[in-house]
């Protein structure tokens, strides 16, 4: 079976939740602090503003490799140059990072960019880490989630389980 064929199908995945805030320049009052609000305020050197991020592990079903993933918030209405200034700085800071830029969302669809992918089941999770923002972070109830990673389009469905999201990931052939 080819890794096309084999991506048809949905697969499953845990994806759990490491922590959220903004990146920060080093230096910056409350850099390495968690506010009260449980913000973390990540110095990343080179970051010029403070883009919205969120961290997750994730991993298919069954895999003992979990892989690290960062999202940041890049839609309409903030710094347009946030997320997208940041994002070398980011990688260079976290080199076995997957990062994401989250270009636009509204509920049950997203819009997404991620970094280098090496392989198709990374892009499965990144699509997963995606969906994890908006169902935790705008209490999104839709199933699936639609997500559009770069040219590939992805259905979501979350179920939170213990401080952690269980996905079940499909590639879809029509944009969402």
């Amino acid at each position: 079976m080819t890794a096309r064929a084999a991506r048809q199908h949905a697969v499953s995945a845990q994806v759990t939740p490491i922590e959220d805030g903004f990146l920060v320049p080093p230096g910056h009052p409350g850099a390495g602090e968690v506010t009260p609000s449980r913000f973390v305020m990540l110095p990343v050197p080179g970051v010029e503003h403070s883009p919205q991020y969120f961290r997750y592990s994730a991993a298919l079903q069954g895999d003992p490799r979990a892989f690290e993933f960062f999202v940041l918030i890049a839609t309409p209405g903030g710094d347009p140059s946030a997320a997208p200034g940041a994002l070398p700085h980011l990688e260079r800071a976290f080199p076995s990072a997957t990062v994401a830029l989250l270009l636009d969302a509204r509920t049950g669809w997203a819009r997404a960019s991620a970094s280098a992918l090496e392989d198709a089941g990374r892009k499965d999770l990144a699509a997963g880490c995606v969906a994890a923002v908006l169902a935790g972070a705008s209490w999104d109830e839709s199933d699936p989630i639609l997500v559009a990673l770069d040219e590939e389009n992805f259905a979501v469905s979350l179920v939170h389980e213990s401080e952690r999201w269980h996905a079940v990931i499909r590639a879809q052939t029509a944009p969402p």
